[in-house]
């Protein structure tokens, strides 16, 4: 009876595997977990080979960290590595990585699928080329290469309309689109052609060839098999629903298959010719076959098991473990599979697929039913994005009823499925550029595609409950060095560098002790790394970037890259960020809103006029550099000839306008402040006292004092909280708050005052972007009205939350200060 398995009885299975090993070549997709639990339960030792360390190397006994798109270097790590930890053989249940797999059998003789058979299934026209010169055309539809438009019109005679466009590297589904006349063939061609690159899908490294095929009518069946030595062992068929075209979307499954023994038998019988002609050898396959009306027709080939639930299934129909059985030929020992007489249970599947693209504002699944449902998956959540043709390739997940016949497992999922609700705040791409821009359905898919991913972001931190925040995915943006001194004894600058580097990383810390999942983005790469950003599918990114390619001056880039990215982020935005690094125009700005500040002059060269009525002594320092560089004892000056000096000195060094302000003798007062809106808060003011400092050395923090072990400045005693009057507090938190709400601080900020003898404040610095250090001036104040370090960060986090979730899409950006 073709719908069953055929396979001889066999002992208890998975006992000779134990102590065996295996070289997994793995898919970074978490929705694979089972299969390395499944491994590891069976006594197999694992040797993982990954392009990087993920979330697999916990179930690994050794990983070979390495490009599995380079098959040499591959075979060069694994050659090395497998001198200390030998393996039996070599298995992937991942599509990208079959023909690496193959080779790597060829190469060390393992049992497997033959490059060559890899590469015929993994490449659609070898498959049809294979068929052919085996003289199996019979299997094939009329088929093409296409490489222009011009193939396109000449082929399209040829094999007749409707045809089928489909890459011939592709997988999923992947833009396989049904086209019935030529100028949406030659739309969806060129719409092909745009968009099936590597950087929508890691697989489109080994080719982007297209393939026209004729169109197939009839049904779909799907047939898993389990080769051994190119003996079939095993077989199992299920039904594939009919699919939601042009882009044949899959809606639903069945198994065992309903299909009349004679045409099973046809497919089966087909499947035993095309394996040799395509070379398949040791291992599970699927294939997808169309049972039409004069005879079956092979779709495509899999040198691998099938995915989403054909494993759950063929073990719950079948009784049959295909990941074990894979395992058992891949270590060169014989599959025993025990043959059922009648399946166990009928199972019959719907996936959940919206009818657009868009964001899910809302997603409500049934509970699940032991009795009558097998299995309620869901891939996706609030927030996320979910891509169906012509963006994306998705499913939000699937349902799996269950039952002794066909007619009680459907009964079952069509009344689970009525339960199943999934809002989605749909993307219009006309909205955004025009219905006369948008000249096919085809042409805007990679503009709406990104735009609904940046979208998203923002949906998912409006949906975010506070309360009951969810781990999120948390990107930190900021600057990695080397930890050791830099050369020629620069031990201050190695400093700044060391201090820079362990901010990022005790975020990092301070986030994962709260459950978050972080990922680290280094400005100080080579190229910088915009595609790892854009990539890594982050909800929200920590900023406390401070340089770009060794440069203060470029650090409100950084936010703004972000913002084209539509990647939500904490802190403030590019203009504030920008405004303040120069100080020249902080400090007009101040005196523009009466705010208090000393007086003031600027120059940009040696000879440039300076104000007569500003009274001695001034300070002399950068107008746009941060970490107090170029400040020393020596920037406070007390005469015209010592203040042209160091004017020139800096002006000679560094090449940046110059500052110059009357210094103010007296406590310096660093303000912390917190929040948004109606939650801002100012944290216990800090206050530097200078009163025991030596003589002759000003009362200020130049670089040696923020970053040397200069004694002088050991002197200087910090008061938390600062002693002042209750009234003099009020006085310098509203002046700080009218200039952190004046430059559209957000989150966090830090902001420097001066208090006279007078108890006179003046602001003299505001830094939308100060180190937020373990141990740093505003965690420690935060410290005081009772957050933890990993409190306060978390608390920075869900203020940006908050603030993305309270209004549109890049508000932030709308400055306090248009109104100048």
């Amino acid at each position: 009876m073709p719908n069953h398995p055929e396979a001889a009885s066999t002992a208890e299975p998975g006992h000779d595997l134990k102590g065996r090993s295996l070289l997994l070549i793995s898919s970074p997709n978490p929705t694979k977990r089972f299969i390395y639990q499944r491994l590891k339960s069976l006594g197999l030792r694992i040797v993982v080979l990954a392009p990087e360390s993920t979330w697999v190397s916990r179930y690994a006994d050794h990983t070979i960290i390495a490009d599995t798109l380079d098959h040499a270097e591959c075979a060069a790590k694994v050659e090395e590595a497998i001198k200390e930890h030998p393996v039996h053989g070599c298995l992937t249940f991942w599509e990208e990585a079959v023909a690496l797999d193959g080779f790597l059998c060829d190469k060390f003789g393992w049992k497997g699928h033959p490059y060559q058979a890899a590469m015929n299934c993994r490449n659609k026209l070898l498959t049809r080329k294979a068929l052919d010169a085996a003289g199996l055309s019979k299997f094939s539809p009329l088929w093409a290469q296409i490489n222009s438009v011009k193939d396109l019109d000449r082929e399209a005679k040829r094999i007749g309309f409707p045809l089928v466009l489909k890459p011939a590297w592709g997988e999923r589904s992947q833009f396989v689109v049904r086209l019935d006349e030529i100028k949406e063939a030659r739309d969806a061609f060129e719409y092909i052609r745009a968009n099936m690159t590597p950087r929508f899908d890691h697989i489109y490294s080994y080719g982007t060839e297209i393939l026209a095929e004729g169109y197939l009518a009839g049904a779909e069946v799907d047939l898993d098999i389990l080769l051994q030595d190119g003996e079939i062992k095993f077989y199992a068929f299920n039904d594939n629903f009919p699919t939601k075209e042009p882009f044949f979307i899959e809606t639903g499954d069945a198994m065992p298959s309903r299909h009349e023994e004679s045409d099973l038998a046809a497919v089966l019988e087909m499947a035993k010719k095309a394996i040799p002609a395509l070379g398949l050898r040791d291992g599970a396959i699927h294939l997808e076959a169309k049972i039409c009306t004069d005879g079956p027709r092979l779709i495509e080939a899999n040198a691998r098991m099938g995915g989403d639930y054909i494993y759950d299934w063929v073990n719950e129909v079948w009784g049959v473990d295909l990941i074990e059985e894979a395992a058992r030929i891949c270590a060169a020992l014989p599959c025993k599979v025990k043959k059922p007489k009648e399946p166990k249970v009928h199972l019959v599947g719907n996936y959940i697929i919206p009818p657009s693209s868009g964001v899910i504002s809302g997603l409500a699944a049934p509970e699940k039913d032991p009795a009558k449902l097998h299995d309620v998956t869901l891939l996706k959540e609030p927030g996320d994005p979910v891509l169906v043709p012509p963006e994306g390739f998705e499913t939000i997940g699937w349902v799996v009823g269950k039952g002794e016949t066909y007619a009680e497992a459907e009964q079952n999922l069509e009344a689970a499925m009525r339960g199943v609700v999934a809002k989605i705040v749909a993307f219009d791409s006309t909205s955004t550029i025009g219905k006369t821009r948008r000249r096919n359905r085809f042409n805007a898919a990679h503009v709406a595609r990104r735009r609904i991913i940046q979208s998203a972001r923002m949906e998912k931190l409006r949906g975010t409950d506070l309360a009951k925040q969810k781990p999120l995915h948390v990107g930190i943006l900021c600057n990695k060095y080397e930890e050791h001194a830099t050369e020629d004894g620069k031990e201050s600058e190695a400093a700044v560098h060391q201090d820079l580097t362990s901010v990022g990383l005790n975020i990092q810390k301070a986030l994962e002790s709260k459950g978050h999942r972080v990922t680290f983005f280094d400005m100080n790469e080579t190229p910088l790394p915009f595609e790892k950003i854009g990539e890594a599918n982050v909800d929200i990114v920590f900023n406390v970037c401070e340089r770009i390619n060794n440069s203060s001056l470029l650090e409100p880039h950084g936010a703004a890259i972000l913002d084209c990215l539509g990647i939500p982020y904490t802190g403030s935005n590019p203009l504030s960020l920008a405004l303040c690094i120069d100080k020249i125009k902080v400090k007009k700005i101040l005196e523009y809103h009466q705010l208090p500040t000393p007086k003031f002059d600027y120059v940009f060269a040696k000879d440039d006029d300076i104000r007569e009525d500003l009274r001695y002594p001034l300070i002399v320092k950068l107008a746009n550099t941060d970490n107090s560089i170029g400040l020393s004892n020596k920037s406070v000056v007390t005469s015209l000839k010592s203040l042209k000096d160091q004017v020139a000195m800096l002006l000679e060094k560094y090449n940046r306008p110059v500052l110059i302000e009357e210094y103010v003798e007296g406590d310096e007062v660093d303000v912390s402040i917190m929040g948004n809106e109606e939650r801002v808060q100012v944290l216990p003011l800090s206050r530097s006292i200078f009163d025991d400092m030596p003589p002759g050395v000003w009362h200020i923090y130049p670089f040696q004092a923020k970053w040397t072990k200069a004694d002088a400045y050991e002197k200087i005693r910090v008061e938390r909280p600062a002693k002042y009057s209750q009234k003099m507090t009020a006085l310098i938190s509203e002046i700080c708050l009218d200039a952190y709400n004046l430059f559209d601080c957000h989150d966090y900020a830090r902001i420097e005052v001066r208090i006279d003898k007078l108890g006179n404040p003046y602001i003299i610095e505001i830094n939308p972007n100060p180190s937020i250090n373990r141990g740093d001036c505003v965690p420690n104040c935060a410290e005081m009205v009772g957050m933890s370090y990993e409190d306060f960060i978390e608390e920075i986090m869900k203020e940006a939350i908050l603030r993305y979730r309270e209004r549109p899409p890049y508000y932030h950006l709308q400055s306090a200060l248009v109104t100048l």
